[in-house]
């Protein structure tokens, strides 16, 4: 241990969670399914992040592993509860690159068709691009690749903040302007992405074992870099809401990429170009960060689950650029670049949505007592997960149908590693734990 300190790990925290990316992206999405009630929803999503924090913090506390939220569960609920959350966290994982490469080849693309730059075929070379530079900066070592993150976060704390300064002093709208209206269905939908929005915070825990005091340090990391983006990120919501108004928002829900014409309109193709730099450099970031978190908890996963072999990390590396681009190109192909990216946005959510749930059933196993918080993480978790999944309507009801056949495939998994006859199952322990 000892390689990261505590800036750094805020910021590979900060840099998953993505705010910039947050509002170019998952803002649209809300948009489009609660309308005015963005800000309202982002400032319910940071609220209810802080209780499913909680968890996370106090976990990360009492275990040191980079197997994160597998081996917090593993440890505590037994074998196959470990096996079912790693294998969730793994779809996880595999989906969130492509997910957000898909996004920025189709932003990139928006951009560049202002400028009269078309060709259908050019997101593909960018999708394959953005990949390829994620996984070279991630291979380039963890020192290296934790230094780009703190610098990069710096950099996209200070432009978001100074957006939405911009927007609040510019906008052209009053308060008699916004009419907001509440429907609980399309406000608990919305949720469902605004919990993606903080989705990525807890990282850091995967990183924990080459953290300097990570007893310490890994809960304070999380605490920090919560706090710091959910501000921002409400501050950012109100401050677009205020910049666009109503008939704002009626565009976003109709033009996923609004964002983009509004800017140009608004504050000329200057700043455009300052503004589209900042938001690919997020999602770079948070590919960076998510990146470097599943290749450093690969090595304790074949610890944990008794491989006799070991894959190394450049072998590893090689192996998720291969289905990372296949799974990116071939999804954008079929359903688009923003299309693809809300259904695997949606799939993401309730993965992490029920690896919440049940990291807070083990915690409440490992202390039972002073509880209460988990336990209204968990109801609203809970109620987000059903209202969102009744929701979930027409053609993106596929999400739903994702989440069903990948659980059903997972439990099948469990089965079949337990029915084997060999060791397999036998040799997977939990205990390695550096408490």
């Amino acid at each position: 241990m000892g390689d990261i300190n505590l800036p750094e790990a805020v910021m590979q925290s900060f840099t998953s969670i993505g705010p910039m990316l947050d509002f170019i992206a998952l803002f649209s999405v809300i948009a489009v399914y609660s309308g005015t009630l963005l800000p309202f929803v982002i400032l319910f999503s940071f609220l209810l992040s802080y209780f499913t924090l909680y968890t996370v913090y106090s976990l990360s506390g009492l275990f040191i592993t980079n197997g994160g939220y597998y081996s917090y569960v593993g440890h505590i609920l037994g074998k196959d509860w470990g096996i079912f959350i790693f294998l969730i966290y793994f779809g996880y994982s595999v989906l969130t690159v492509p997910n957000i490469a898909n996004f920025i080849s189709g932003f990139a693309s928006n951009i560049l068709s202002i400028y009269n730059f078309n060709n259908n075929h050019f997101i593909y070379i960018l999708i394959l691009i953005f990949i390829l530079l994620v996984y070279i900066t991630v291979g380039s070592g963890i020192k290296k690749s934790i230094k780009y993150t703190f610098i990069a976060g710096i950099l996209e704390i200070s432009f978001i903040i100074l957006l939405s300064i911009i927007f609040i002093l510019t906008g052209r709208n009053s308060i008699g302007d916004y009419k907001i209206n509440f429907h609980l269905n399309q406000f608990f939908f919305g949720i469902i992405f605004g919990i993606l929005a903080f989705s990525g915070g807890g990282s850091s825990i995967f990183l924990s074992e080459k953290t300097n005091n990570a007893r310490r340090n890994t809960p304070k990391s999380l605490f920090i870099s919560f706090t710091i983006s959910g501000i921002i990120m409400t501050i950012s919501a109100f401050s677009l809401l205020y910049a666009i108004g109503n008939h704002g928002i009626l565009e976003y829900s109709i033009n996923s990429f609004y964002i983009v014409s509004f800017i140009k309109e608004r504050y000329g193709p200057i700043f455009l170009m300052i503004f589209s730099f900042f938001g690919i450099l997020s999602g770079f970031n948070l590919s960076v960060s998510y990146l470097n978190a599943f290749v450093h908890m690969f090595p304790r996963f074949q610890s944990d689950f008794g491989f006799n072999k070991y894959m190394g990390e450049k072998k590893l590396l090689f192996i998720m650029f291969i289905i990372t681009s296949v799974i990116s190109i071939s999804t954008t192909y079929i359903a688009g670049p923003f299309t693809s990216f809300v259904i695997i946005a949606g799939v993401i959510s309730f993965f992490y949505i029920i690896i919440h749930i049940i990291s807070n059933i083990s915690l409440y196993k490992a202390r039972r007592k002073n509880m209460i918080i988990p336990m209204i993480s968990s109801i609203l978790l809970t109620i987000a997960f059903i209202i969102s999944f009744i929701s979930n309507t027409g053609f993106f009801i596929v999400i739903n149908y994702a989440v069903l056949v990948y659980l059903l495939i997972s439990v099948i998994s469990i089965i079949y590693i337990k029915r084997m006859k060999n060791t397999i199952y036998k040799k997977i322990k939990f205990e390695h734990l550096k408490v």
